[in-house]
């Protein structure tokens, strides 16, 4: 979706949102940049050795144009030498950046004949980083996708007869055609390309409980998806990034905790969007997470801010600080809201944040 912001616990979203032309032309200028004063590839490099996810949400926006020089070395380069290990870059959104025979190609920021996800693993594994797709948009389309004018009937309604919901259109994960699409688009990828490091489902993968209950069909789904994905390559990570237990079940029928009971995710990363440390705590206390990690590697989802609203960068580098001790990883979203002008700092001083 064009907009760099993700839930606050869903319902409390951030309050502005970074323009997208804006941010295309800061991406356009840092990596212009990038480009004059660094004309080769980084050195390779090996981030620490560690058991807990350390790791980033880079977005579609970022994740394409950055593709196109040797600027996305240079960023995986940085994140290496922090120690980061794992970049969920963002490939579903508006279409795939990368061809695909499921689905269309978002060709607004995505180039004919490029491939952004087969250059961000090489460039990713030549830095030790693990590279997941990221299918941030899940069960959701915006309504002038090609795939909802095509496929009507795919479409969920309200029983008030609405199917345009917190802006945009869903999917029915009981609709059998549905089901065989996320089989085959998802497949797909795990075939083509061998070095990716696993396949990402966020709090986009449930339906708005104001479609109804959708708990059953959703487990449903999950369990044919994720099956069929480890039947390709049963060494491929799936990886599950949704809110808070009892939020997510409640308003999405996101059954997430059954799905790491049942073995079908390797590991989760609850998003904890919250201003202040505090509020992290009291999540990380009764959001599910203490049950998660008796099964998989658990992490926490740091939002850093945006453009209009910057988090600072001490309660940043306090909230990474907290939940490591509870020995749990972070993610943050996202690089282009924290790494870039978006966000107020020297590198110096946000690099600091992980030293």
């Amino acid at each position: 979706m064009f907009k760099l912001t993700r839930s606050l616990g869903r319902g409390t979203r951030p309050g502005s949102l970074v323009n997208v032309q804006c941010l295309r032309r800061i991406l356009i200028v840092a990596n212009a940049i990038i480009t004059i004063s660094l004309l080769t590839l980084a050195p390779p490099h090996k981030p620490e050795s560690s058991n807990l996810i350390k790791g980033v949400w880079m977005t579609h926006l970022g994740t394409s144009l950055l593709s196109y020089t040797t600027a996305i070395d240079n960023i995986f380069h940085q994140l290496s030498n922090l120690n980061f290990n794992r970049v969920y870059v963002d490939v579903y959104n508006g279409g795939t950046i990368y061809p695909s025979q499921y689905v269309s190609r978002n060709y607004k920021i995505s180039l004919p004949f490029t491939d952004p996800l087969k250059t961000a693993i090489k460039k990713g594994n030549r830095q030790g980083l693990k590279i997941y797709a990221w299918y941030e948009h899940g069960m959701m389309l915006f309504p002038d996708d090609s795939l909802a004018k095509q496929h009507p009937d795919w479409l969920l309604t309200t029983s008030d007869g609405q199917q345009f919901i917190e802006n945009h259109v869903w999917l029915d994960p009981n609709n059998a055609q549905v089901q065989e699409y996320f089989v085959n688009l998802f497949t797909e990828v795990a075939k083509k390309y061998p070095h990716l490091e696993g396949i990402q489902v966020d709090d986009h993968w449930g339906i708005p409980i104001v479609f109804g209950n959708k708990v059953q069909a959703m487990n449903k789904l999950t369990n044919k998806v994720f099956t069929a994905i480890k039947e390709v390559r049963s060494d491929l990570i799936i990886s599950v990034s949704p809110n808070h237990y009892n939020f997510a079940y409640k308003n999405y029928s996101q059954d997430w905790l059954a799905w790491v009971k049942q073995g079908l995710v390797d590991e989760i990363i609850v998003q904890i969007y919250r201003p202040n440390t505090q509020q992290v705590i009291a999540t990380l206390l009764n959001g599910g997470l203490r049950t998660a990690s008796k099964y998989i590697p658990v992490a926490v989802g740091i939002y850093v801010g945006n453009r209009y609203q910057n988090k600072p960068l001490a309660e940043i580098k306090s909230q990474i600080s907290t939940v490591q001790q509870y020995n749990y990883g972070y993610s943050l979203f996202c690089w282009e809201n924290l790494f870039t002008p978006l966000h107020k700092g020297s590198n110096q001083e946000k690099e600091a944040i992980f030293k």
